[in-house]
């Protein structure tokens, strides 16, 4: 972030030019103040700007991707806020499904589509804790594997939104960032329940 400070610096137009400096107009001022707020992002904390979108809570029932009619919806399209089918289009982040354990297994859209290109990838992070307490999407490493998730378990989808025409498209930061809470898992209706918090603004990653 060294160089946001030598902007916000360089900016000060009330410091004294020195004679082989030029003068700063209002213009560049202005220009240089939304530079510096977009190396705000660029350092890892875009939670210092301003959200313009409010954060919101779903509850969503899925289907196993196995044992169950292709119709039915599978995956969930997180920033639309719906489940939907799972097919070729790749229309959603992540799809679902039940194993012999009775457990779910959370898949990001590329294990399921490989046909996508970069601009469509998911990563995944379980989180240690519940539901309620995680406040922050964590920085660092997001699998592009799939998970195995129990009742209670809590993970964070991190998808690549900057496609042509996507949310992020024009946005620095390409994510947006959703948690995820398994509620219940029916291995005889092959279905699940879960909940879901999503950030809607590109790059924050408050809940």
């Amino acid at each position: 972030c060294h160089d946001l400070q030598r902007i916000i610096e360089t900016s000060d137009s009330s410091a004294v030019p020195h004679p082989s400096m030029q003068v700063m107009t209002p213009r560049k001022f202005a220009l240089a103040l939304v530079a510096s707020a977009s190396l705000l992002t660029a350092c890892g904390d875009p939670q210092l700007l301003q959200a313009s979108l409010p954060t919101v809570l779903d509850a969503y029932t899925v289907f196993a991707l196995t044992g169950t009619p292709a119709v039915y919806p599978s995956g969930i399209n997180t920033y639309v806020r719906s489940t939907v089918r799972v097919d070729g289009n790749g229309n959603f982040d992540i799809a679902f499904d039940i194993d012999a354990q009775g457990h779910v297994v959370v898949y990001p859209v590329q294990k399921v589509v490989s046909s996508l290109d970069a601009t469509r990838r998911v990563g995944l992070r379980k989180i240690a804790g519940t539901f309620e307490d995680l406040k922050i999407a964590p920085t660092g490493t997001y699998s592009d594997s799939a998970i195995v998730a129990s009742e209670g378990d809590v993970f964070v989808v991190q998808s690549t939104r900057n496609g042509i025409g996507d949310a992020c498209q024009y946005d620095l930061s390409p994510y947006i960032y959703t948690k995820v809470v398994v509620d219940s898992i029916a291995p005889t209706t092959r279905t699940a329940v879960v909940q879901a918090v999503l950030d809607p603004n590109c790059g924050f990653r408050s809940f």
